[in-house]
């Protein structure tokens, strides 16, 4: 990364993740890694001399870079190596492992599991590096194997890798043989046990505590229809990290792990699947009413699965034959993804706070912002929710999130306008994090 001590940036319009309308022909003004000044030409005092960097981006629209809010930066060990086979034929359990590399059957997860762990650095590594070149600039890490996470991110702040700026949760807190135990030592039971364990958790320095409310799809005692910890285990967790300075995130898929987690306090809610014991999916309009009156934010990590139902989609409109296990597969993400939409337009109208989250890293969290579009949010509420919010979710949005005076020159440019096309948001022409310019090549 390549940095001046004062740069011009000039485009096209800017949008300032504020949720106000686009300003057309900005400038906007870096002095080392903060914004400095931000309006139109006749607003702002330009600098001059030979130290002064200009950037004009004639057809582009500047933004804020994109906070991934849920992403696991350490997976997809096998995801990456596969990419270079070349293969022109997967099957759907193939598929399903590259779009979720984390979440597929114990079968096929164990073995991943114990990959070594310099593989997995690497892996993290080069993760780390498309996930910047994606536009994204922050991630919250919801939680990796061993001590990857915490090695990236100190790699990242020692600058020995190009990286967005890591937030980590470090391991998921979960009960007795939940989901993510294998994570690393992160299991707690009781009210007693889950204090301990966010103690433990803040001496070992993360940043943020994620929680396992419900079961998931990782381990061989864990489904996603169970309930995990109790209000009351919630409820203390909450209470911990807050008095030691930490948000709270939790994995919400059983329905009624996301009342729990509503009225204990948590943060963030993510996924919420609404899922009950048939395996359907359904909606607790109490427990959303008592996220929109706490002021919780939720994140619908709507990407998920998408990369299996979209490439099986495209398979069957070029008149191919599915197997009966991709029909099947297809079958059910597009079950999950077209409820799931349902459910966040709604929360939406509830008054919910929305951030925006991949579940996966590199450029999907596009992918979900495009699905969140797709589910009747305006472009804007979807910017929104990848920029500003995503920072004051983490309570950080006096430092970032947002494009204005005061603030960490975090800054994108596309080219066309996402405010009207949130496609456009692909187009990547700059990234900057801290007023360092980042190659794309």
């Amino acid at each position: 990364m390549e940095m001046n001590p004062c740069a011009v940036l000039r485009a096209k319009r800017l949008i300032d993740g504020s949720g106000k309308e686009p300003i057309d022909h900005p400038v906007v003004v870096v002095k080392d890694s903060q914004i400095a000044e931000v309006g139109t030409e006749n607003e702002v005092d330009v600098p001059e001399g030979e130290n002064v960097e200009e950037i004009t981006l004639e057809n582009e629209t500047l933004l804020p870079g994109f906070i991934d809010s849920h992403t696991h930066i350490c997976s997809g060990a096998v995801l990456a190596s596969n990419q270079t086979r070349g293969e022109t034929r997967i099957t759907a359990e193939e598929r399903t492992f590259r779009a979720y590399p984390h979440h597929v059957g114990v079968s096929t997860w164990e073995p991943r599991a114990t990959l070594p762990e310099g593989i997995r650095m690497i892996v993290a590594t080069m993760n780390a590096r498309n996930t910047l070149r994606a536009g994204i600039t922050t991630i919250k890490d919801a939680g990796g194997p061993n001590r990857i996470p915490w090695d990236l991110r100190e790699a990242w702040k020692m600058g020995l890798i190009d990286a967005p700026r890591i937030l980590i949760s470090g391991w998921p807190l979960t009960i007795t043989g939940g989901h993510g135990w294998l994570s690393g030592d992160c299991e707690a039971d009781g009210v007693d046990g889950v204090r301990k364990k966010v103690r433990q958790f803040v001496k070992q320095d993360v940043d943020v505590i994620k929680i396992m409310a419900s079961g998931g799809g990782a381990t061989p005692r864990s489904n996603n229809r169970q309930v995990s910890f109790s209000e009351d285990e919630l409820r203390a967790i909450v209470e911990e990290a807050h008095k030691l300075g930490r948000t709270t995130f939790a994995h919400c898929e059983a329905y009624d792990s996301i009342g729990n987690a509503a009225r204990a306090g948590v943060d963030a809610l993510e996924h919420c699947g609404f899922i009950l014991a048939d395996g359907s999916r359904g909606f607790d309009e109490e427990a959303v009413k008592i996220m929109a009156q706490k002021r919780l934010f939720y994140n619908s990590t709507l990407q998920t699965g998408s990369e299996v139902r979209d490439s099986l989609r495209e398979k069957k409109a070029s008149r191919e034959i599915l197997t009966q296990s991709e029909e099947r597969a297809l079958e059910v993400q597009e079950y999950k993804i077209r409820r799931k939409q349902e459910n966040l337009a709604r929360i939406v109208k509830m008054g919910v706070q929305i951030v925006a989250g991949s579940d996966a890293g590199g450029d999907r969290l596009l992918r979900s912002m495009e699905l969140m579009v797709e589910a009747g949010l305006t472009t804007m509420q979807v910017i929104v929710a990848a920029t500003s919010n995503g920072a004051k979710a983490l309570k950080m949005d006096h430092l970032f999130g947002t494009i204005r005076k005061g603030l960490k020159a975090d800054i994108i440019a596309v080219e066309g306008n996402p405010s009207k096309n949130i496609s456009d948001l692909r187009s990547l022409k700059m990234v900057m994090r801290e007023g360092k310019r980042v190659r794309l090549d």
